[in-house]
């Protein structure tokens, strides 16, 4: 932002941007995809290559937020990302099917990228600025808002018995309203100086430590997103499957919500490493749960682990990545990020391909769990070598 306005409006339009371009237009593929399964050919296979694809253009996204040309016109970008984010949303509506939606969708990973890497890089850097770490909290938060708010609307829409292009519709209208703030707040703040040799020397003790937590990222990246993608899928075995379809993927946006602020105070008691490693403990057991376990109590159990640590492990990882890495934040974050949506690419067709061939997402799920235990391990071990971080 240009300075005009405080720390607080700048997060609170950050949330309103991850609400639009990552709650909205990078989650709601996942609540939607029984209505797209019921009203086209699209299968599970074709539907886990769609979601690849998003990730496929998230990890173009972020590869491209790493070069200076996309970096020094950020302000320009984000709202191209805003705006292209809407659009996306709006264009899936259009029944072209799995590799039109694939393009689609691979649009929208940019957007999504550039939206993510951008925003918490201005939000950042108005937080070091101001010493008010908590401001990344209200800024990811914004994530679990979105979540929960795009399950409310294709419940709602489902109940009135909406077609899926109607609720892509709906969807799209929704992620401009949430345009409006960050398109007039969010811009470039006033440099910091820049860090000194000595500053930058310490820093470069602490290269194997950022290292370490970039691949424990990619573990997250590919942990979460087998559940996150499929986990409506996953409802439809049960009983009275359409409410809790809903109630399942609205658990996850409403744990998510207060997740980050909840786990930064747990780091400011133990430490960011600590808090991380715990977060993806958590979440394997909320993926283990979500598909052995038997029953509703179980699914929204795990629901509600797995949004009660994923996006509190990005927002501690990235913060905790910048302050090992304070001179390059934009790289830094992009950085993490390319790790993240590499995971990512590999998970949702991995998983796809297994649930189709074993007939559950039993296999794909503990693989998910089992790869995030490395991310843990990995996260333990970027702690012993590095600094401890933000407290």
């Amino acid at each position: 932002m240009s300075g005009r306005a405080g720390g607080l409006a700048t997060a609170t339009a950050g949330a309103c941007a991850l609400a639009l371009a990552m709650g909205i237009g990078r989650f709601a593929y996942t609540p939607m995809l029984p209505a797209m399964l019921e009203e086209s050919s699209l299968g599970l296979s074709a539907a886990g290559l769609v979601a690849s694809a998003n990730f496929l253009g998230y990890l173009i996204g972020a590869l491209l937020a790493t070069r200076a040309f996309f970096a020094r016109r950020r302000t320009g970008w984000l709202r191209a990302g805003l705006a292209l984010s809407a659009f996306t949303t709006a264009a899936m509506a259009l029944d072209v099917g799995a590799s039109g939606w694939a393009a689609v969708r691979l649009a929208s990973g940019v957007a999504s990228a550039f939206v993510l890497v951008f925003t918490s890089a201005i939000v950042f850097e108005i937080a070091a600025r101001e010493g008010r770490p908590m401001l990344g909290s209200l800024l990811y938060a914004g994530v679990g808002v979105g979540i929960a708010a795009s399950a409310l609307l294709v419940f709602a829409g489902r109940e009135a018995s909406w077609s899926a292009a109607r609720l892509w519709w709906a969807l799209a209208g929704l992620s401009a309203l949430l345009a409006l703030a960050p398109w007039r707040v969010l811009d470039r703040p006033p440099g910091a100086s820049p860090p000194s040799r000595a500053d930058a020397a310490r820093h470069g003790a602490d290269r194997r430590a950022l290292a370490r937590l970039v691949w424990s990222y990619g573990c997250l990246g590919f942990g979460y997103v087998i559940t996150a993608t499929f986990l409506v899928v996953m409802v439809r075995r049960m009983p009275d499957a359409r409410a809790l379809e809903f109630w399942t993927w609205a658990v996850v946006g409403l744990a998510g919500a207060p997740s980050n602020w909840a786990w930064a105070k747990v780091a400011q008691r133990t430490g960011p490493y600590a808090a991380i490693v715990a977060a993806f403990v958590l979440e394997a057991a909320g993926v283990a749960l979500a598909a052995a376990g038997h029953g509703a109590a179980a699914l929204l159990v795990g629901a509600a682990l797995l949004g009660g640590t994923f996006m509190a492990i990005t927002a501690l990882g990235l913060a905790t990545a910048r302050q090992l890495a304070p001179d390059r934040p934009d790289q830094t974050i992009a950085r993490m990020t390319v790790a993240f949506s590499i995971g990512q690419i590999a998970g949702p067709a991995v998983g796809g391909w297994l649930a189709e061939r074993s007939g559950s997402f039993a296999a794909p799920s503990w693989l998910a769990a089992a790869v995030l235990l490395l991310g843990a391990a990995l996260a333990a071990a970027a702690g012993r070598g590095g600094r401890p971080g933000p407290r």
